[in-house]
C-alpha cells in the first residue's frame, strides 16, 4: 500500500459511488476513478501480504455474459470471491420482455451484478442500463432489501473495469497517477483474422487517458472509425487536462517515441451499426456475409502488426506494451495477428500482470458501491489483518 498511497485516497462518508451502478467511466468523476484505482491497489497489497479482505459474511454475486469471455469471467469471479461473495453465473442474456423480472430475481440476495454485452452498437449499453434501472426501481419500491452494484464488464461503448485497471497498472509502472501526465500513449488498430471486436477498449482508453493529461495518439487505417462522440470526448478531455489527442493513419507515427503502446483490433463503427440493423431484422445470413466482407477488407491492412522493429521506434525502445488479452499472436494463435510471437513472448509477464489488476478493480468497485464509508471498511481490513489459511 505504501507504493500507491491507496489508503489516503479512498473516500470516507463523502463517497459518491455509494449505491451507484458503474456503467461508463466517463460518467464517473476523476475522484471516483482515483478511488476505484486506489481501492484496487490496497486490495492487491492485502493479497500480497496474505491478508483476507472478506468483508461479506454472506451474499451472492451474479454474472451475466451474453457470450464467452473467459478472462473477464475469471476476473469477476476472483474479485467477488476475494470479498467473500458466492458466485452465480446466469449463463444467458436476459430476454427483452423479462429483463425487469430476471434482474429482480438475481438481485434478492446479491451484492453485485456483473453484466457483459458488447455485440450490438448503441444497444448493448442500453441493455445494461435497463438492468441497472430495474435494480434501482426495485430498491426504491422495497422489493429488494439491499441494492446490488451493477458493473459493466464490457459493452459496445466502454469497458470501465479494463480501462481503470490499465490506468492503475500504468500508474504503478510510472510511479503514480500524477506521473502519467505528459506520457505518450499510442492506441492503435492492429490486424486480426477475427476482426469483429467491440470498440469498448479503444474508446474507453482514449477517454480515460486524456482525462489524466496523457498525450494520446490514436492510429487506425482509413475506415476503422470509432463512434463519433468518442473523438469529441477525447478532444474535450485533453483540452481540460492539458494533455493532447491526435489521430493518424500511421502505426509508425503513433509508436514514435511513445511511452506506452496498446495495439488492439476493433471492428469499425459502420460495420457494427450495420450488423445491429441486420440482427434487428433477423437477417442472420446477411450478418455472416457482412462479417466475411469485413475480414476480407482487414487483409488490406495485414501489415498493421507490432514487430520488434516497431517496438524499437518507441521511447528508448522500451515502451510499456498493453493489451486486454487474449491477443492474436502471429505463429502462436494465428498465421498473422496483432503482434509477432517475439514481441508477445518478450512482454508476456507484463501483459499477464496487467490483466491481474482486473479482479482488484472489480472488488474495489463493489466495496465503494456497497459501503457508505469505504475508508472505514478498508481500515477494518487492515486492522484485523486476518491471515488467509490454506
Amino acid at each position: 500500500m505504501e507504493n500507491c498511497g491507496a489508503m489516503e485516497k479512498i473516500p470516507g462518508k463523502e463517497n459518491t459511488l455509494y449505491a451507484k451502478s458503474i456503467l461508463k467511466s466517463w460518467e464517473l468523476s476523476d475522484d471516483d476513478i482515483k478511488a476505484v484505482a486506489s481501492g484496487a491497489c490496497a486490495l492487491k497489497s492485502f493479497r500480497e501480504k496474505n491478508i483476507s479482505p472478506k468483508i461479506f459474511d454472506s451474499g451472492i454475486a451474479v454474472s451475466m455474459f451474453s457470450k464467452k469471455d473467459s478472462g473477464m469471467e475469471m476476473a469477476f469471479a476472483s474479485g467477488c470471491d476475494l470479498l467473500g461473495l458466492t458466485i452465480i453465473d446466469m449463463d444467458k442474456k436476459l430476454g427483452n420482455s423479462a429483463i425487469k423480472e430476471d434482474a429482480t430475481m438475481a438481485s434478492y440476495m446479491a451484492d453485485a451484478l456483473g453484466v457483459c454485452e458488447s455485440d450490438f452498437i448503441e444497444k448493448s449499453s442500453r441493455y445494461i442500463k435497463r438492468i441497472s434501472d430495474a435494480v434501482e426501481e426495485n430498491s426504491k419500491n422495497g422489493v429488494i432489501a439491499q441494492k446490488p452494484c451493477v458493473i459493466n464488464l464490457g459493452s459496445d461503448e466502454d469497458s470501465p473495469v479494463q480501462t481503470i485497471a490499465d490506468l492503475q497498472y500504468m500508474a504503478e509502472k510510472f510511479g503514480g497517477m500524477e506521473k502519467l501526465k505528459g506520457k505518450k500513449i499510442a492506441v492503435t488498430w492492429a490486424y486480426s483474422p477475427n476482426g469483429t471486436r467491440s470498440l469498448a477498449v479503444p474508446q474507453g482508453m482514449i477517454s480515460l487517458a486524456t482525462r489524466f493529461g496523457m498525450n494520446v495518439v490514436l492510429a487506425a487505417p482509413e475506415g476503422m472509425d470509432l463512434m463519433p462522440d468518442a473523438y469529441e470526448r477525447a478532444e474535450k478531455n485533453a483540452e481540460l487536462s492539458g494533455g493532447s489527442f491526435v489521430r493518424t493513419d500511421s502505426m509508425e507515427e503513433a509508436f514514435a517515441d511513445a511511452d506506452i503502446v496498446m495495439p488492439i483490433n476493433w471492428a469499425p463503427y459502420t460495420f457494427l451499426e450495420k450488423r445491429t440493423e441486420l440482427s434487428a431484422a433477423n437477417l442472420g445470413t446477411y450478418i455472416d456475409l457482412l462479417e466475411h466482407e469485413l475480414r476480407e477488407n482487414n487483409r488490406n491492412f495485414i501489415d498493421w502488426e507490432v514487430t520488434e522493429a516497431m517496438m524499437e521506434k518507441t521511447k528508448e525502445g522500451k515502451a510499456l506494451l498493453l493489451h486486454d488479452l487474449p491477443a492474436d499472436v502471429t505463429d502462436i494463435s494465428c498465421i498473422r495477428g496483432e503482434m509477432t510471437a517475439q514481441v508477445y513472448n518478450a512482454n508476456m509477464a507484463s501483459l499477464l500482470a496487467q490483466a491481474g489488476f482486473r479482479p482488484y478493480v472489480i472488488a474495489a468497485m463493489i466495496i465503494l458501491a456497497r459501503s457508505e464509508d469505504p475508508k472505514a471498511a478498508f481500515a477494518t481490513i487492515a486492522e484485523k489483518a486476518q491471515k488467509r489459511y490454506f
